[in-house]
């Protein structure tokens, strides 16, 4: 009996598993649409697009981003033929914290052209609270070469999918934190050896702190910070560094941006 109880337990939970990394695409979308929807979020053009679900630490998440694939799109004025659109399954998404992962649909992460497709963040968020900058990267193929893809992009869609992470039991699932934002930063390069520009925008001007910290936690840099109303950029000198992931925090102890850099020995 006991064994019958253990075995309908593990198929509940595979049952579940397997829910939780489905998704659908928005069928809503207009003929015309091509590429990630909802668009980033940007504040001046789209201030309502981006991961606009605030995610919370020790808590479920759960978002979906639709992808419409063209069958073909234009460079300078050329047009190119897409066969697809593809992912790698496991390592395209960065910056997401701990605890998140993505399935697409279809489950190979390749999206036939004309077609439309999804990818689903989900998990439980095990990572320090703030703004995490999320990217996605991959390949349209042409059939001849493959070209790669990043989204965001400054050219075809600008703005940036940032998921905010709060400490838990302070968030509401699906609210949209997003018109709070008040500074956010990203690095380049990224990954990078010896030393990589941050850029900061910040809605407003005073005193922070930019800290780096290990996976474990222990800080490695830390200095002080004038921010002003705009762009803000700040060169950081890895030098001295071993190779890994790092966190780099920009904070004032009222609020705070974390997101991910990965350090490179090449």
């Amino acid at each position: 009996m006991q064994k019958l109880v253990l075995f309908l337990l593990f198929i509940i939970t595979v049952l579940n598993l397997g829910t939780a990394q489905e998704c659908q695409p928005n069928r809503m979308l207009p003929d015309t649409a091509i590429g990630p929807y909802p668009r980033p979020y940007d504040r001046e053009t789209n201030p309502r697009g981006g991961i606009t679900d605030t995610a919370c630490v020790n808590r479920d998440f759960r978002f979906v981003v639709t992808l419409a694939v063209p069958n073909s799109f234009s460079i300078l004025g050329n047009p190119i033929t897409v066969r697809n659109i593809r992912i790698h399954p496991d390592t395209a998404i960065r910056n997401l914290p701990r605890g998140l992962d993505y399935a697409c649909n279809p489950p190979n992460c390749i999206f036939p052209a004309d077609t439309v497709g999804c990818i689903v963040l989900y998990g439980t968020v095990r990572d320090t609270p703030g703004i995490y900058n999320v990217s996605i990267s991959g390949f349209a193929s042409t059939g001849f070469i493959d070209l790669p893809l990043t989204f965001p992009d400054a050219t075809l869609f600008r703005g940036n999918y940032y998921l905010i992470v709060k400490p838990a039991g302070q968030c509401v699932t699906g609210t949209d934190d997003l018109a709070e934002l008040e500074v956010s930063a990203v690095n380049h390069p990224n990954p990078f050896s010896g030393s990589t520009q941050i850029v900061i925008h910040s809605t407003i001007s005073g005193n922070f702190n930019f800290i780096v910290r290990d996976l474990v936690g222990r800080q490695v840099h830390r200095e002080r910070l004038q921010l002003w109303e705009g762009e803000n950029k700040l060169r950081y000198d890895a030098d001295g560094l071993a190779p890994g992931v790092y966190l780099f925090t920009i904070t004032d102890g009222a609020r705070q941006f974390s997101a991910k850099m990965v350090v490179t020995n090449e």
